[in-house]
């Protein structure tokens, strides 16, 4: 949207600039104008005193004068004409510049109202989120709290991710989840599991593949890679279908057993 907001302000800023010349254009062609009717009616004057004094004298000398000073006017004129035919086809062709550069500039407008509007329909789609999962996810919490489930949690990828152990290995997804304060624990801070750097860079890239949240704020998604807690079920077992409310976000890595002879 930025880029199309400077696109934007440098064609209002060439329209403006074009217009600007467009109207000293049409000022000098004016002035131009004045110039040819005032040469025209000495034209005119300087041949009716032409015709006069050839009417009354066969003077060869002075009518070679006359002419010579008519000749001069008519070179003049023919001058002044060829310029403001060259002014006039300038300001045809800056008339198309203004409109080209109008019409782009009414495309960039739709294009950032367009955006606008996506930008709009994401954080209202944000926001319904956010009131889906805030609540979910603090029942969670409270549930593995009260059941001891944090007790298990230690420091590696297994402690990241929900493993099952009889599947071949599958694409890891990931499940949208808000990283706010709902993810708090009972003073209201969050409740961070430690974790190694290789599972802190494997919960990331999870995320930043999902369409949804690579879209979060950076620091959305720190929250999200420290609050996250192992799980383990057991092979078959049902961990969400299609159609539920995504309130829990899920590293998943598929994980085959080797047996020694």
């Amino acid at each position: 949207m930025t880029l199309l907001k400077g696109e934007r302000q440098s064609l209002e800023d060439t329209v403006l600039s074009l217009r600007c010349e467009l109207r000293v254009l049409y000022e000098n062609l004016r002035d131009k104008n004045d110039q040819l009717a005032i040469l025209e009616r000495d034209v005119r004057i300087l041949k009716r005193e032409n015709e006069h004094l050839r009417g009354r004298t066969g003077d060869k000398n002075g009518c070679c004068v006359v002419k010579s000073s008519s000749e001069l006017c008519d070179d003049v004129i023919r001058r002044l004409r060829e310029e403001i035919a060259d002014r006039d086809r300038a300001i045809g062709d800056l008339n198309a510049s203004v409109m080209r550069l109008t019409r782009q500039l009414a495309q960039c407008q739709d294009g950032v109202h367009s955006k606008e509007d996506e930008i709009m329909k994401l954080q209202n789609e944000i926001d319904i989120f956010r009131q889906v999962v805030r609540p979910l996810t603090q029942k969670i919490i409270e549930s593995r709290r009260s059941e001891g489930a944090y007790d298990c949690w230690s420091a590696g990828v297994e402690s990241t991710r929900v493993i099952s152990l009889f599947e071949p290995r599958i694409k890891r997804t990931a499940i949208s989840a808000e990283p706010l304060s709902a993810f708090s624990g009972g003073e209201g801070d969050l409740v961070k599991i430690p974790k190694t750097h290789q599972s802190r860079e494997l919960i990331k890239s999870a995320i930043l593949d999902n369409d949804f949240m690579k879209n979060l704020e950076m620091i959305q998604i720190k929250e999200i890679v420290d609050c996250m807690y192992p799980v383990q079920y057991a092979a078959g077992s049902l961990i969400i279908k299609e159609g539920d409310v995504g309130s829990i976000v899920y590293v998943m890595e598929a994980v085959s057993s080797i047996k020694g002879r």
